[in-house]
């Protein structure tokens, strides 16, 4: 179970890679816009692989490992891009 588990990090990671090189990371991430996504991506793949191993059996786990990691790279970095914009300010000296 080790090796699929490594096979859903590495599918993950990849699609983060990819999600980086289309630029599909928020502006205001310039810091931490490759990182993020690769952390996004390894961590959402395997959480995927989980997923599936859990509701379709392991035949069909690499694919939900790829198709939730395409799509939470897509939609996690804009969801915490909204949050951070939400947020209220601190005022100092007041």
């Amino acid at each position: 179970m080790f090796s699929a588990t490594a096979l859903w990090f590495s599918i993950g990671i990849v699609v983060g890679m990819l999600a980086s090189a289309a630029r599909l990371q928020p502006e205001e991430w310039s810091k931490w816009s490759w990182p993020g996504m690769l952390i996004i991506g390894g961590i959402m793949g395997w959480l995927g692989g989980w997923l599936g191993v859990w509701l379709f059996g392991s035949l069909f786990a690499p694919l939900t490992a790829l198709w939730v990691a395409i799509v939470s790279s897509l939609l996690i970095p804009r969801c915490i891009v909204a949050l951070w914009r939400d947020r209220p300010t601190k005022v100092r000296g007041a």
